[in-house]
């Protein structure tokens, strides 16, 4: 796949939160502490534009690249437990720290799940491809399985999938799933949602007085979890991660969001 274009245009915190694999707060503290250099020196500008010609970028005297990497995307089986943070301060069992320790540098996840859940994300060093699959305006549909407790009657589940559907106040915020079923023996429920709000699936179903035993994503758009092991990376190969990459491109020209090479 080719390259899709350098740095010139791009701000400053998007190119170090990129390319350094930081969050977007951590990489502001970094330049606002004087740890990132452009030619030799600290620059305190978040927002400055990256231009062409011969720099040089460092972060803490290590050097970051000035072109964009080939674009790639990766399946990831986050285990139960497993926290969807670059840092934590009170654990070290982060998608971010795998992610460094697999040499995944620059690379964030769509969405997130909770500590607790498990199951499929999407991994891109693609900030466009990130933005696509993650706003819930483009309403990118993840599907999970849910096993609750307690379990109720099969009229009473089809009474709340029903419910949900038609979308229920939280908060403030309306709820709602885009489809709903009911599998399995025992039964356990197979939700899709556009939303992605906050604990939205657990939210849903503690209106009803209900938990979740164990909660996994099983797909993402088109790309679906499958038999991959948890803590396992995989990557999408092509023609596969090309479509996903011009999905997510005409999808942000619908939307307007896209801003020339970069976002």
């Amino acid at each position: 796949m080719a390259k899709r274009g350098d740095r010139d245009g791009i701000r400053l915190l998007q190119w170090v939160q990129q390319q350094a694999g930081v969050s977007r707060r951590k990489a502001a503290e970094l330049i606002a502490h004087g740890e990132v250099s452009l030619d030799g020196r600290p620059v305190a500008d978040p927002f400055l534009i990256l231009g062409g010609g011969p720099r040089r970028l460092s972060l803490r005297g290590q050097p970051l690249p000035l072109e964009r990497p080939e674009s790639r995307i990766y399946r990831l089986h986050k285990p139960a437990g497993m926290l969807c943070s670059h840092d934590d301060p009170f654990t070290g069992n982060t998608v971010g720290r795998l992610l460094r320790a697999e040499g995944f540098v620059g690379y964030t996840w769509v969405g997130r799940l909770d500590q607790d859940a498990e199951g499929l994300l999407l991994l891109s060093n693609d900030g466009e491809f990130i933005q696509a699959f993650t706003h819930p305006r483009y309403e990118v549909e993840k599907t999970y399985h849910v096993r609750l407790r307690p379990i109720p009657r099969a009229d009473a589940l089809q009474r709340i999938l029903d419910a949900m559907r038609d979308g229920i106040l939280d908060d403030g915020e309306l709820l709602r799933i885009r489809q709903g079923r009911v599998a399995g023996r025992p039964p356990y429920l197979i939700l899709t949602l556009t939303e992605g709000r906050k604990h939205e699936i657990k939210r849903l179903l503690g209106h009803f007085d209900l938990s979740t035993e164990r909660l996994v994503r099983v797909s993402v758009g088109r790309v679906e979890l499958g038999n991959l092991r948890p803590g396992a990376i995989e990557r999408i190969p092509e023609p596969g991660a090309g479509t996903l990459l011009e999905e997510a491109q005409t999808a942000l020209q619908r939307g307007g969001e896209r801003r020339g090479p970069h976002l």
